[in-house]
């Protein structure tokens, strides 16, 4: 009887012992352990947030990648249309959005650094246009970084959204300084225009003297000739 009671309490304890480790793996296999953030990756995914969220809201509603058209020649061409200080909203918002949509195709293509630039040249110059503000508590919205239970990751995060908003103002300085560079070489264009006319005017204006001055002694010749 003693036997009999012993065998089937240590069965009941090996069941629990099955159960428990079965709900351990069960368990560890509904909520895998979250990747390790570094306080580098939260600097850096604080700076990216904070430009990320600034070009959305200057160029507005961003459409989504292109994955397949867009080749070279196709981000070279829209690269080629340099943004002009006299363009309105719409244009500006026009030529970023499309940009943006063609990033993957920029990656393939070995030109994304050049679509980053110019994104953040138009975001700028909507900035200077509209005067929107840019609230910087957009840029600060991931929740891993924000509440992350190493404090170190948090400051580092807060710093990179700080370093996001530097390089933000950077890039407004810089399009400023390059909108008054391209509007002193236009100008500059113009003005070597109007010499250039003036030129080619009075030039056409002597050849049209001499050709008449010419006319008019061959007329006298021929008058001349025919009295004589």
């Amino acid at each position: 009887m003693i036997a009999a009671a012993l065998a089937a309490a240590l069965l009941a304890l090996g069941l629990l012992v099955h159960l428990a480790l079965t709900a351990v793996r069960a368990t560890g296999a509904a909520a895998p352990l979250r990747p390790r953030i570094t306080p580098e990756q939260a600097r850096h995914a604080g700076a990216e947030d904070m430009r990320a969220a600034w070009l959305a809201a200057q160029l507005g509603a961003l459409p989504p990648p292109q994955r397949g058209g867009g080749d070279a020649a196709f981000v070279a061409a829209r690269l080629a249309e340099v943004p002009r200080t006299d363009w309105d909203e719409a244009a500006l918002r026009r030529h970023g959005q499309l940009l943006w949509s063609l990033r993957p195709a920029a990656a393939r293509a070995g030109l994304l650094a050049e679509v980053e630039e110019r994104l953040d040249r138009v975001a700028a110059m909507l900035s200077d246009l509209t005067g929107r503000e840019f609230d910087t508590r957009l840029g600060q919205s991931d929740e891993r970084c924000l509440c992350h239970p190493d404090p170190q990751v948090r400051a580092a995060y807060l710093a990179g959204g700080s370093d996001g908003v530097d390089a933000v103002m950077r890039t407004i300085s810089e399009a400023r300084a390059r909108g008054r560079q391209d509007a002193a070489a236009r100008a500059a264009a113009d003005s070597l225009a109007r010499q250039r006319n003036a030129a080619l005017r009075a030039l056409r204006e002597i050849d049209r003297a001499t050709r008449t001055r010419d006319d008019h002694a061959a007329w006298d010749e021929q008058a001349r000739q025919l009295g004589g």
